[in-house]
């Protein structure tokens, strides 16, 4: 039956009049995107983190946004279940986790480790803590002593990844670890920097699948730039391209880069004029004599490693790919604090929280979207 309304994908933005219009537009999607493509992504995404991704990830890290996996499957249960993954929701109360912390607890004799936990319990160690916030915190619920664990050396870690390859004959993935293994794949990252550093000490190569070719992501800026008569821009690969703009950072690193693989000259980012915040231009003009001084307090704070949700680039990491130092960012733009002199107020500028750490990646990408900025502070 047809029934008209205001009916918008959510996969591109597109608004149709009727249901059966859209109900034909989303079948197109499905044809555009595999799904053999979507379960790879999800898996790939699930290996990476270490736990079944959130919603909130998909757009960050994938081809693909969550409308996508909502529209090929149903749900986004559904879509985690097609992957091979258990949804996040584990239908465990409060009351029941506490319950089964207590039989173990009281089948050993004292408050069960997270290994002990792994062995025994019937709910998961990761599903205590989605409840409760921590470990020890859910073993407080339950009127049991807290455990303590000695903090992990690089060697353990080491050494539990190639104890697991052992068992497993083969290099264990990231959720193989968070399951089986006696350190978390957190612990791993923050030993390493990242899980696939940690298992190249460990002497393996990482696991590494691109679901989407480079074939694929080339033509796709080449269709765009048919279109658009220009070079696109992030955010126009984020309004109409097929892929995300994360799929081409984790192939290519930066945009620039990217377009240049494809056989474009990258026309750079918005400057003078051009710029959402432009304010008359910076000039030849310092970031001001206390700039230094402020970067150092800002990297200090941020405990050297870029701040950008689910990002595992610190200092070390950083100057190894990038050669050079994190970036230090200013979130409201420098020329905003310049006044109709072509003055700039530093001290406002550069005060601590306006300042954020980002790694190369994501410097450019704030750079690229400003105005619109994720605010992380």
């Amino acid at each position: 039956m047809k029934v008209e309304g205001d009916y918008t994908c959510d996969i591109c933005g597109e608004s149709f009049e009727t249901n059966v219009e859209i109900a034909g537009h989303m079948r197109s999607h499905q044809v555009s995107i595999p799904t053999e493509t979507i379960i790879d992504e999800l898996q790939r995404l699930a290996e990476e983190k270490g736990r079944v991704p959130k919603q909130s990830e998909i757009e960050e890290d994938t081809e693909f946004t969550k409308g996508a996996v909502r529209s090929t499957f149903g749900s986004w249960d559904e879509g985690l279940e097609a992957a091979g993954l258990e949804p996040r929701t584990n239908g465990y109360s409060d009351a029941e986790i506490i319950e089964e912390l207590q039989r173990v607890a009281s089948q050993i004799g004292h408050s069960p480790s997270r290994n002990e936990w792994r062995e025994l319990g019937r709910v998961s160690a990761n599903a205590v803590q989605t409840h409760f916030g921590s470990w020890n915190e859910g073993l407080r619920e339950a009127n049991l002593e807290t455990t303590t664990q000695r903090t992990a050396t690089k060697e353990d870690v080491i050494e539990e990844i190639q104890n697991l390859a052992a068992e497993l004959g083969r290099p264990p993935k990231a959720q193989e670890m968070e399951q089986h293994g006696a350190w978390s794949v957190k612990v791993a990252q923050r030993c390493f920097g990242r899980w696939n550093r940690a298992l190249r000490r460990a002497g393996f190569e990482p696991h590494k699948q691109w679901s989407v070719s480079e074939e694929q992501l080339h033509r796709e800026i080449e269709r765009l730039v048919d279109e658009l008569g220009h070079v696109p821009s992030t955010i126009e690969m984020r309004d109409s391209g097929r892929y995300s703009v994360g799929s081409y950072a984790r192939r290519y690193g930066t945009w620039q880069d990217a377009i240049e693989a494809a056989g474009f000259e990258y026309p750079g980012r918005p400057s003078g004029p051009e710029h959402p915040l432009w304010k008359g231009g910076y000039g030849d003009i310092s970031y001001g004599p206390n700039w230094y001084r402020q970067r150092k307090r800002a990297l200090e704070r941020d405990g050297f490693e870029c701040q950008m949700p689910g990002c595992p680039i610190g200092r070390e990491t950083h100057q190894e790919r990038w050669d050079r130092d994190l970036n230090v960012h200013h979130i409201t733009p420098l020329g905003v604090f310049i006044d109709a002199d072509g003055v700039l107020d530093y001290e406002r500028a550069n005060r601590l929280e306006n300042l954020v750490t980002l790694c190369q990646r994501h410097h450019t990408m704030w750079e690229e979207f400003a105005p619109l900025q994720p605010d992380i502070r």
